[in-house]
């Protein structure tokens, strides 16, 4: 199974010891979409390279770099065209700009999708955000939320709701 992930925070070495444990999995080839380096605060994190082995870690351009709702990866679309996935994990919450265009990208490669989001409360956003989380919502085979009192779980979008 090919599995493509989108993640800025990955570009930390210590989160990446997580990719070496999936890709070490036989059956699984696994690709990560990282930045060079996300802008927080003032401060510029570049990329680490200390956890690689077993799967691909792929530098991409990022569009507004350090802007968390509105950042992007514009080759994105050809990356995932390239590596053809069979399932895309976006490292995004759902009312990002970064998740509707990744989401976008893997259905016109035909992969099933999900997102990560530490987001677990009812919350209403301004447009276009609150667009972005209802359509993503709708496009995601599965979604993993989590919270402080559990690490992360994944909630089947035929099981639960948005806010499920």
């Amino acid at each position: 199974m090919r599995v493509a992930m989108i993640s800025k925070a990955c570009i930390v070495g210590a989160y990446q010891t997580k990719l070496e444990a999936i890709g070490a999995h036989e059956d699984v080839e696994l690709s990560v979409i990282v930045p060079p380096s996300w802008n927080e605060s003032g401060h510029e994190q570049r990329l680490e390279r200390e956890h690689t082995d077993g799967y691909e870690l792929i530098e991409t351009p990022i569009a507004l770099n350090g802007r968390f709702h509105l950042h992007f990866y514009p080759q994105l679309g050809r990356l995932l065209e390239r590596i053809q996935p069979d399932i895309c994990h976006v490292d995004e919450e759902p009312y990002n700009l970064a998740t509707t265009l990744a989401l976008r990208a893997a259905r016109r490669v035909g992969a099933r999708s999900l997102f990560f989001s530490w987001q677990n409360l009812l919350r209403r956003y301004p447009w276009p955000f609150s667009a972005m989380e209802r359509w993503a919502y709708a496009q995601v085979s599965a979604a993993i939320i989590g919270n402080q009192g559990r690490r992360a779980c994944c909630a089947p979008k035929a099981t639960q709701g948005p806010r499920g």
